[in-house]
């Protein structure tokens, strides 16, 4: 039967200038501080590599693409992410019901009559305006008011660091 006072003892963290003994059984063994020995291991762990690709998703926010007749426009500020680190865009409108529909690319869609475009201005970050005509595919009552909890959809912007 094990010896009940060694389950009682509490482990606790050794200070980082406590020692270690280590070396081959029968010869003098050497010593190294639990502090040098934390700080071999965490040098020979190789850092993460960077990403390639980042992706970031951006809340369309309140839009109203059944509102009153005419055009309906929206920008959205991508904040941080300059035009030229940008490598692709995507668009996804959330109906009142939550059905997914993708937004056309940035060349119109006759039976959409809706779109996004990016662009960049002076102040560098880049934007995104999204578009959609009267008449179109989201002028109807599942695209009324400003989207589930307030938010239209979601924005994904693939770009390089």
């Amino acid at each position: 039967m094990a010896d009940k006072k060694l389950f009682e003892l509490e482990l606790g963290t050794p200070a980082t200038s406590d020692k270690l003994a280590y070396g081959k059984a029968g010869s003098v063994y050497k010593n190294i501080t639990y502090g040098d020995l934390k700080a071999a291991i965490i040098a020979a762990i190789p850092p993460p590599p960077t990403p390639e690709f980042l992706t970031k998703i951006i809340n369309i926010g309140p839009y109203d693409m059944n509102g009153s007749s005419g055009n309906r426009d929206i920008d959205v500020v991508l904040t941080g992410i300059p035009l030229n680190k940008i490598r692709n865009v995507s668009v996804n409108i959330l109906s009142n019901t939550g059905g997914i529909y993708s937004l056309a690319s940035p060349a119109s869609n006759d039976e959409l009559r809706s779109w996004w475009r990016v662009y960049d201005t002076y102040s560098n970050p880049a934007r995104i305006k999204l578009y959609s005509e009267d008449q179109g595919f989201f002028d109807q009552n599942a695209f009324d008011g400003n989207g589930p909890n307030n938010n239209r959809g979601y924005i994904y912007v693939t770009y390089v660091p």
